[in-house]
Parts: structure tokens; C-alpha cells; sequence
């Protein structure tokens, strides 16, 4: 079973390739909101060193946020382009999902606009908080120790409490994944996933310039 795994939703970039559950090859880098650019040649370029050819894969594994508007939409269209291409069964897994299975620990996640998301458990629901609220609401949980995806300023704002960063790489998260069968939105025959965007995308309306002679 040739997999391809995507994740476009963290602040690094990151694919890899699986046979049976396996990692063969795997790579990751620092995301600059340029998935259009670096996602396709990048995968192209792996599934050399992992000698799987595109048309080889049979099953897609995608994060699907939420992250970065511009990331999730490149990220997830590949996966929905690939999956449906070869006819392939298609899972998503949220970001908290990835980030749990890496540390057994609350999840925080970069939201923006001076505010995390956090996720107590993998059985909880995520909530938004603005970074001047982050004490009193990981004090009032008893959370002491958290992992996730944030800044280094972020984490310098965290008070008493230690950020433990995965010790697995993404490769080694989703080979953890795949062998729990996990990815709850499995889609079945409908090989389509939508990106979880729980805040709004931040777009601008251009506005009109009004001429006058």
C-alpha cells in the first residue's frame, strides 16, 4: 500500500511517502505561504528518492487545519487532485489530531491576530483565546505543560507553563496515524476535503478607484 501524506497546515511545510505503513522518504521545510511554488516539485522530487511513482499512490493523508488560509487551499486542493486522479481513498486529520498523537500534552495553535487555539485532549473541543486571556485559561484548566505550533514569542508569554515541542517528526506522527487507522473524515467515495478554516479568512475587498475629469 504506496500512502502520500500532506501537511500544509503548521508552520512547516511537510510530505511523506509510506508502504505498507512505513516511512520511505520524507521532507519538511520552514512555510512562507509559497505551497504554490515549493508543494508540487517538492513531492515530485520524493517520490524519486522514495521510488514511488504519482500514479502508484492509493491512499492520501492531509491536515486539514486549520492553518494558514493560503497553505490549507494549496495543500488540500493536491490532495483532493492526487486522490481523485487515481482513484485513491482519501483522509483528513486536524491539525490538533497531528499535534496530539505527536505529545500526549494540550495542544496550542497559532490563530492569528494575537490569539491561540487550544485544545485540552484529543477528546475535547478547541477553543479560541486571545493571548492577554492564555494564563488565566491554561491556570484555570491545571494545564502546566502544552505542545503545538507557535512562536517563540508566543511561547515567551507563556506563564509557568513549559512548551515541549514533538520529539516525532511529521513522517514519524503520521506512520503512528496510519497504523491506528486513524483520520476521521475518511470521505469515502466522495474524495473531496473542505480545509477547516474556524476564523475567517483575512481578505481585503479591493476597493474601487473613482475617477474624476
Amino acid at each position: 500500500m504506496k500512502i502520500l501524506a500532506i501537511n500544509t497546515a503548521s508552520s512547516q511545510s511537510a510530505i511523506a511517502f509510506f508502504s505498507d505503513g512505513k516511512i520511505l522518504a520524507a521532507d519538511s521545510w520552514l512555510s512562507h505561504n509559497d505551497e504554490a511554488e515549493k508543494l508540487m516539485p517538492a513531492i515530485d522530487k520524493l517520490s524519486e528518492k522514495a521510488q514511488i511513482k504519482l500514479n502508484d499512490i492509493q491512499k492520501v493523508y492531509v491536515v486539514r487545519g486549520p492553518g494558514s488560509f493560503t497553505g490549507l487551499r494549496i495543500g488540500i486542493t493536491v490532495a483532493n487532485t492526487i486522490a481523485y486522479l487515481n482513484k485513491t481513498e482519501l483522509f483528513s486529520i486536524s491539525t490538533f489530531e497531528l499535534w496530539h498523537t505527536g505529545n500526549n500534552f494540550p495542544v496550542l495553535v497559532h490563530a492569528g491576530s494575537g490569539a491561540l487555539y487550544l485544545s485540552s485532549n484529543r477528546d475535547s473541543d478547541y477553543e479560541l483565546i486571545n493571548m492577554d486571556q492564555l494564563s488565566q485559561a491554561l491556570s484555570s484548566k491545571s494545564i502546566i505543560e502544552v505542545t503545538g505550533d507557535i512562536s517563540d514569542e508566543q511561547i515567551a508569554h507563556l506563564d509557568k507553563v513549559v512548551f515541549t515541542p514533538s520529539s516525532l517528526t511529521f513522517g514519524q506522527i503520521m506512520e503512528k496515524i496510519i497504523a491506528d487507522g486513524s483520520g476521521q473524515a475518511h470521505l469515502g467515495g466522495l474524495k473531496i476535503i473542505k480545509p477547516l478554516y474556524i476564523k475567517k479568512p483575512n481578505i481585503s475587498r479591493i476597493k474601487k478607484k473613482t475617477c474624476f475629469t
